[in-house]
């Protein structure tokens, strides 16, 4: 039977007879921009590890929406199943198009109950989730949107790999969950920064340190917690073999 390669920082995190024993349960799937893989009030039927693109957490009401949390090859989509959830309010969906592992929900939480490293696996991934939602609260009730912008620009940077950010104004700012011009206006100021260079659809990290400086705290919490838990929240280019 042929390797099942791996980008993912949950999958590689577990030991190679978990990994091993395992491997029958997932399926290889491409993803494209926009699908909804999460759907609030259905049934989480399937969990998604993410091997290459990125997904955002999205809370909607009256008409508007704001994204909470972000979803790259270090982590899963579909995690309120691993919680016992059998649905969940929040939507998930692909914001850049790429590839991933999927899994039932049903095997994961099963393999999940008998197998205490990845029990404690997904849980430190889920813990790294709820900080991202609770740094998004005090972001949008605290901080400019420049900062805002400087944190989301980074998130998406690490889980890419890569400084270049493939994304419109008019897509940030719907995650951001403020105007298309607070944006523009936020873009311009990081210019004359020199930390960001945006040009149509695109925006390349130019002086990393100094897009941290503006993020602040809120994105170096995150990091550190990855570190704390063996999580990383970057993602090495490197894959990994499941054998």
């Amino acid at each position: 039977m042929p390797h099942l390669i791996t980008n993912n920082a949950i999958l590689t995190h577990l030991g190679p007879e978990n990994r091993a024993r395992m491997r029958h349960l997932f399926q290889p799937i491409s993803f494209s921009a926009d699908e909804v893989l999460v759907i609030p009030g259905r049934a989480i039927e399937q969990v998604y590890f993410i091997e290459k693109g990125l997904a955002s957490v999205v809370c909607e009401g009256d008409g508007r929406q704001s994204e909470v949390a972000m979803i790259g090859p270090e982590g899963m989509i579909g995690y309120p199943a691993v919680l016992g959830c059998t649905s969940t309010p929040q939507k998930t969906v692909i914001q850049i198009a790429g590839r991933a592992h999927r899994i039932a929900a049903a095997d994961l939480c099963r393999e999940a109950r008998h197998n205490s490293e990845l029990h404690q696996t997904l849980m430190f991934f889920v813990n790294d989730i709820m900080l991202q939602i609770s740094d998004a609260c005090f972001a949008n009730a605290q901080q400019t949107v420049e900062v805002r912008l400087a944190r989301w620009l980074l998130m998406a940077a690490d889980r890419l790999g890569a400084a270049d950010v493939p994304l419109t104004h008019d897509r940030i700012s719907a995650m951001l969950g403020c105007r298309r011009a607070g944006v523009t206006m936020s873009m311009h100021l990081l210019e004359g920064e020199k930390a960001i260079r945006a040009t149509r659809g695109r925006i390349v990290i130019q002086d990393r340190a100094k897009l941290e400086q503006i993020a602040g705290s809120a994105y170096k919490r995150s990091v550190s917690s990855a570190s704390e838990n063996g999580m990383a929240s970057t993602v090495s280019p490197a894959a990994h073999v499941i054998s």
